[in-house]
């Protein structure tokens, strides 16, 4: 049994050590004499010995899951990223405000029970109130704009280093973590201007859920159409929430073959209907 691990390189390569759907005892064994030499602060009871050769199927997910279990670190992450900006002119004076990021696993669990970054960017007043209508309106309806301006310790550079130490925490290695979110792109544009330190770490690909929508309302507009409503909160964590969510319902509904998409819309008017017949009475 092994009472404690110090981390090292080589916990977090273990999932690598066995790459097969296919897990041997004996190397599951070996791995885990390897990871005792490696450690100073090991101690390891004696077990019988294992038959060999002993094998156990597991499926990649499985793997994937001890994976994230014993290293806190997803296999294949997708980095959430909202970002509230003074405008849309990303070529011109616009700036993000607010930036706010999860991290989830390919199953769209979030890591570490929910853990999330948030924070404003600081800019004086005489900034903020050349933002236009738009923005004037509705980040002073949410607050937003008084958060910016109570936090002025909160500067771009300052919360670029934070952004950067919780993703690395969860993704070690650069180029891995895939950049996720609705309409990503527009994000990205504004934080290669802002947090290009960040841009630098995460992959060039993105995981865009407005793709999914925009295709999936043409090719299935019926589906698409008993999808939830967004609340449209404009706030940087609550934006990321509804599009894991939005992606998940489209997982849950859209990835699936016509007939399967014809009788998820049955039943989803179905439910639809029962609703609707609950609320009258």
């Amino acid at each position: 049994m092994i009472r404690f691990i110090k981390p090292t390189r080589f916990t977090h390569g273990l999932y690598r050590f066995h790459r097969s759907p296919y897990i041997s005892f004996a190397g599951i064994s070996g791995a885990v004499q390897l990871l005792h030499s490696a450690a100073t602060a090991t101690t390891i009871s004696k077990t019988p010995s294992l038959p060999s050769p002993s094998f156990v199927k597991k499926s990649n997910f499985q793997m994937i899951n001890q994976l994230i279990k014993s290293t806190g670190k997803p296999g294949k992450p997708l980095v959430w990223i909202d970002c509230e900006m003074t405008g849309l002119d990303v070529f011109g004076s616009d700036r993000i405000i607010e930036i706010c990021c999860i991290i989830t696993d390919e199953n769209l669990n979030t890591v570490n029970n929910g853990e999330f970054y948030e924070s404003t960017i600081y800019y004086p007043e005489e900034k903020l109130n050349q933002m236009n209508e738009w923005c004037i309106k509705n980040h002073g309806k949410s607050g937003l704009t008084q958060r910016v301006l109570d936090h002025p310790e909160q500067t771009l550079e300052k919360v670029q280093l934070e952004l950067l130490s919780y993703i690395q925490k969860y993704i070690t290695t650069p180029r891995k973590g895939i950049l996720a979110g609705n309409s990503i792109h527009m994000d990205k544009f504004f934080m290669m201007k802002d947090f290009p330190k960040v841009v630098d770490f995460l992959h060039y690909r993105l995981l865009d859920v407005s793709t999914i929508m925009e295709f999936g309302s043409r090719h299935a507009p019926e589906l698409m159409s008993l999808s939830p409503d967004k609340k449209s909160s404009h706030t940087a964590k609550s934006d990321i929430l509804e599009s894991i969510a939005q992606l998940k319902w489209y997982r849950d509904n859209y990835f699936k073959s016509e007939e399967q998409i014809a009788e998820t819309v049955n039943n989803l008017k179905r439910e639809k209907k029962n609703r609707s017949s609950g609320n009258l009475k």
